[in-house]
């Protein structure tokens, strides 16, 4: 039989095979519904959030007769980002292990069925992977690749069960987990708090307890035990100079440093583990009204985490032992435009869903990045072209947006938590930014001073894109009166900022109409500590450590003031009704102890 050459085959599919090929695909196009991709895309997201997917996978080069290995994934929300582009929050269990992992993935679909794709993904903690996996109604199947494995997988997607809610910490009452507790929001309610006491004779005062060092850190609390930093010279005493005054000059010459954490018993004040993180000469110097031990801890109730800056990021269980710590590189933070005026590092991690946020805003390579707080994993680096910033990250989630929040001289804006890819900016802030981000009514509050600006934003927390002062996410603002040292706090409709030179401002929160601007104290004296709020009063400290309790409200109205006998740089954290602040020396809790709290 002669085979005919190639060509002639060609030529005579293409003459006489391609019409009829055609008019199949015409017929069958006519038979096919079509689809509505977004309902079918809306489909997707509820059939997957909160879905759990649970079957059997194989791997390649196992010995025949090998059985399927269980398989299990727990998805938490998932939501369309733009494109093909999709937010899956997914819950991976492994070996003995529940680790919560953000992804952007891309879902592409095949008719009315989509297919979850991944190329060459790395997976933290993982590896790199390739997959796809195609959902249909309540069933998957795909297969996968790791580097040098992979397989098949295939299993049912069933509705998770909606788990007991947690009990609930009403108003923030029990956990302060971070700087100024959850979310920066800096008030605890569902107890009554004190307004009166004093130190020296012990009214009101349920304990003191000396703590060796000097640290502007606050405390920060998780169920019966509190946490705190300190960096004790270990020659002599460490220089400390309050006051209002503008000398930007550094401490010369201070010789070594050993940083620590501590773990307190929150009933007691009984010092229950120290752990030295990291002893020697530091890199750089700080401020003469500073400390080496200015980030203020955090904790999510199983972990207990650390900044020194420079000298490490370090991450420890709640009985003390080290789980793991990260050399950042070189965090110079100073005044950008005198570079010799070293200031020393002071933003915070936060902890948020198995995950530590930190901003690195230095003189060289600013950043902001995520870690695995389990293993201190890098989840996302973004780079960030910012002057030195002492600000500590906010974490807002809501419908339709999951971002974190910086504050900044260049760079004001929120970043995508999965991703950490920009979703907004703003400029034109003060040139020494230090308040942190807080978030109330759906707008995000920003302030900075020092330099020529001291503006307040209140902007939409679903802004996009880069803003001006006039935009119209910009809900209000104003070009002067902002804090330079202290974070904000809204309190119902009002938010309070307190200038370092004791003038408290009241805003209507919504407007920002000012409703009164009055000073606290008799002038002369800093501030420096943010305020805190519970049981109706708002609590400012000044650097001399005197608590001025005021009442909050429309209308300025001083309720009492009391002296802590020592300077007072850090802010304070509340718990079930007892306020706990650090002192030049001490830790001490205060409550009322006609309250029946005891």
């Amino acid at each position: 039989m002669k085979i005919p050459p190639p060509a002639l085959v060609l030529s005579f599919a293409l003459g006489f095979v391609t019409p009829d090929l055609a008019r199949a695909q015409e017929l069958q196009a006519e038979a096919t519904p079509p689809f509505d991709r977004a309902a079918l895309e809306a489909e997707f997201a509820r059939t997957m959030s909160g879905a759990r997917l649970v079957g059997l996978f194989t791997e390649t080069g196992t010995p025949e007769g090998t059985p399927p290995k269980p398989d299990s994934y727990t998805i938490g929300k998932v939501e369309k980002v733009e494109g093909n582009k999709w937010r899956f929050e997914v819950i991976i269990e492994y070996s003995g292990m529940s680790i919560p992992i953000p992804l952007l993935i891309d879902v592409e679909w095949a008719g009315d069925t989509p297919i979850i794709t991944l190329t060459d993904r790395k997976i933290p903690m993982f590896g790199t992977f390739t997959a796809r996996v195609m959902v249909f109604r309540d069933q998957y199947v795909g297969i996968w690749m790791g580097s040098d494995h992979g397989g098949q997988m295939y299993g049912i997607v069933v509705r998770a069960a909606v788990p007991p809610p947690k009990e609930e910490d009403k108003g923030g009452s029990i956990h302060w987990p971070s700087f100024r507790g959850k979310d920066a929001r800096g008030q605890a309610e569902g107890f009554a708090t004190a307004a009166i006491w004093d130190v020296e004779t012990g009214q009101n005062v349920r304990w003191k307890t000396p703590i060796a060092g000097l640290a502007h850190s606050s405390p920060v609390i998780w169920g019966d035990r509190i946490f705190v930093t300190s960096a004790v010279r270990l020659e002599g005493p460490a220089e400390l100079r309050v006051g209002l005054y503008g000398d930007i000059a550094p401490v010369e010459d201070e010789g070594e440093q050993a940083f620590i954490t501590l773990c307190l018993d929150k009933a007691t004040g009984e010092i229950l583990w120290e752990e030295v993180a990291w002893e020697g000469l530091p890199k750089f110097k700080r401020h003469t009204k500073g400390s080496f031990a200015a980030s203020t801890p955090a904790t999510d109730g199983e972990h207990v985490v650390s900044f020194f800056g420079t000298e490490g990021l370090y991450a420890y269980d709640m009985d003390g032992a080290l789980l793991w710590q990260k050399d950042l590189g070189d965090l110079d933070s100073g005044y950008f435009r005198i570079p010799v005026a070293q200031w020393g590092f002071a933003s915070s991690p936060i902890i948020h869903d198995g995950q530590v946020i930190v901003q690195c805003d230095v003189m060289q390579g600013a950043f902001l990045a995520m870690f695995d707080v389990a293993t201190g994993e890098e989840v996302w680096r973004t780079a960030r072209d910012d002057y030195p910033t002492w600000s500590t990250p906010t974490v807002d989630v809501r419908e339709g947006r999951s971002q974190v929040l910086v504050n900044g001289y260049k760079h004001m804006g929120g970043y995508d938590l999965a991703t950490g890819a920009e979703l907004w900016r703003i400029g034109g802030g003060g040139d020494v930014p230090v308040p942190t981000p807080i978030v109330a009514h759906d707008l995000v509050y920003l302030m900075s001073a020092h330099g020529r600006s001291a503006p307040i934003f209140a902007i939409d927390a679903l802004a996009t894109g880069e803003l001006t002062g006039d935009a119209e996410a910009v809900t209000w603002s104003q070009n002067r009166g902002a804090n330079y040292m202290q974070t904000p706090i809204v309190v119902g409709d009002y938010l309070y900022g307190c200038r370092d030179n004791g003038v408290l401002t009241c805003f209507d929160a919504r407007t920002g109409e000012k409703l009164y601007s009055e000073r606290v104290s008799g002038g002369g004296t800093g501030f420096t500590a943010s305020s805190v709020a519970a049981d109706g009063k708002l609590y400012l400290t000044s650097e001399e450590g005197v608590i001025h309790v005021m009442k909050l409200g429309p209308e300025f109205e001083l309720l009492a003031q009391n002296d802590m006998g020592e300077e007072c740089m850090a802010t304070p954290a509340i718990s079930e009704g007892v306020l706990y602040w650090r002192t030049r020396r001490h830790l001490v809790a205060i409550a009322d102890s006609a309250s029946g709290d005891e």
